[in-house]
Formats: C-alpha cells, sequence, structure tokens
C-alpha cells in the first residue's frame, strides 16, 4: 500500500481538508467565508450535492443560472483561505469569487451596498508569502466588471474600489476590546492608514484571495456587502438578505460572460 507523502497528504485524489473529491468541484466557485452561509444560499440552487463539512470548510455542488456552481467556505482570515483555494485549484476550479462582508471606510457606502473588489491592499501574512510567488493582489478585470455589470442589470448598487485586509479582528481593525463606552482600549489607527492609501474598505480575505489566486492561476474577484461602516458606526443586523444578493450578483456574472471567449489572445 502506497504511503501517504507528507509533502502532499492527498489520498485517492481527495484533499486532507475539503470534504469532495474529483469532479466534485465546478469551474466557478464562490467562497463565503461562513459556512452556514453555504446552506443558506442552497435553496436558491438547483441540483445541488451536499458533500457535508470538514472543520471550517462546507462545500456544495449544483447549478445557478443554468450554470454548474460550486459553493466552499473558507472560514475567517488567511490561512484557511489559503487551503481552500489551493485544494479547489487542484480539484479543477478555474475562477473564484470570493463572496462576503466587509465595513465601508466611507461614509456615502450605505450598509446592505456592495462592492466589487478591483485590489486589495492589506498586511496579511499569507499574502506576503504568496508575494514572493508572484501573487498580486489584482482581481481579474473581465470578473470584476462582470460583477459590476450584474449588479446594475439586477438593480442592486455596486462600485468598484480598493479594500484592505487584515488578520486582526480586533486590534487591526481599531476596535475596543470590551463594550463599554469609553474603555481606554488601545488603538492601532490602522483605518486612518488604510483610508490613507485609498481603501474604501476593510475586511480579513481579499487580499489573500487575490494573492494566492493569481499566484497558482485562478481567476479571482471579490464581491463584499457592506455590512457595517466605520465613517458613520452603522451596523447591519440583517443580513441575510446581502448575502443571498451577493449570489444573485455573482451567479448572474458567471452565467452571462463567454469564458472561453474571453480567454483567447
Amino acid at each position: 500500500m502506497a504511503k501517504t507523502s507528507a509533502a502532499f497528504p492527498w489520498k485517492n485524489g481527495r484533499p486532507p481538508h475539503l470534504p469532495c473529491g474529483p469532479g466534485d468541484i465546478a469551474e466557478n466557485v464562490l467562497t463565503p467565508g461562513d459556512p452556514d452561509r453555504v446552506r443558506l444560499l442552497a435553496d436558491m440552487m438547483e441540483d445541488v450535492t451536499d458533500f457535508g463539512r470538514k472543520r471550517e470548510f462546507a462545500v456544495i455542488t449544483g447549478t445557478y443560472e443554468g450554470q454548474r456552481l460550486t459553493i466552499c467556505s473558507t472560514g475567517i482570515g488567511g490561512p484557511s483561505t489559503e487551503i481552500a483555494l489551493v485544494e479547489l485549484a487542484m480539484l479543477g476550479a478555474k475562477r473564484v469569487v470570493r463572496i462576503g462582508g466587509m465595513s465601508s471606510l466611507v461614509a456615502d457606502y450605505a450598509v446592505g451596498t456592495f462592492i466589487a473588489v478591483d485590489s486589495a491592499i492589506g498586511d496579511t501574512g499569507t499574502a506576503l508569502t504568496y508575494r514572493a510567488a508572484g501573487g498580486k493582489a489584482q482581481a481579474s478585470p473581465q470578473i470584476s466588471q462582470g460583477l459590476v455589470n450584474a449588479a446594475t442589470e439586477l438593480g442592486l448598487a455596486c462600485r468598484p474600489g480598493m479594500v484592505a485586509s487584515t488578520d486582526s479582528y480586533y486590534f487591526g481593525q481599531d476596535r475596543r476590546f470590551r463594550s463599554i463606552e469609553g474603555s481606554s482600549d488601545p488603538y492601532g489607527n490602522f483605518i486612518d492608514r488604510f483610508q490613507a492609501q485609498g481603501a474604501i474598505g476593510v475586511e480579513m480575505e481579499s487580499e489573500i484571495i487575490l494573492t494566492v489566486g493569481g499566484a497558482i492561476g485562478l481567476q479571482t474577484g471579490c464581491l463584499l456587502g457592506v455590512h457595517g461602516n466605520r465613517a458613520t458606526d452603522e451596523w447591519l443586523d440583517d443580513y441575510e438578505t446581502t448575502q443571498r444578493n451577493l449570489l444573485r450578483i455573482a451567479g448572474r456574472a458567471f452565467s452571462s460572460t463567454d469564458w472561453e471567449l474571453r480567454s483567447q489572445p
């Protein structure tokens, strides 16, 4: 019996983390962070196969607007997102769009609206590792433009822009460690620095999606719903509609693009 390699710990064509195997993954993939959002969106698709959940990774494949589509959760932050991207690519994914939430840093980006990320900045360790392999935090232009076009068709507000990603939810996004008003928790002024670099929002995965995906040959994009606004201190308590609209926009972008034609020189 062949031994499993520590350098390549796959067995019978199945990865060590994602709960799926050969033939299970579509060329087009959406990656929310939260595993529960995978099941939230499953009822909007047809012919769904649920491959279950392993750790933070829940995976389904079905059809949306006639196109085969996989949804795979990544968990929070860089390391788990990298694992999902690499294993998805090795299982046949070609295009990956992160769908998730962000906090706007600009007052006029209201909660419930959308951002099609065209580039990302940040201080994530995983992206730094992949920049050495040639990755850049730039979205595939046809994907980011396709997301804006699809939102327009659906009558949903979506603008392109650059976001900042961070490995930290609290200190790295200038949040208090305690809920007491006026607490003296230290702030790092990270948001001011992100704004000074031109970022319109902050979250935790886009820099990884774009940098890792680019380095391993995926076409990538990120579609983010504004869950919070740090300029106005608004917070979206009920974001189910926003999450469902992420699928509507990204699914329409995938189904309305002739990828074979776009891939020709």
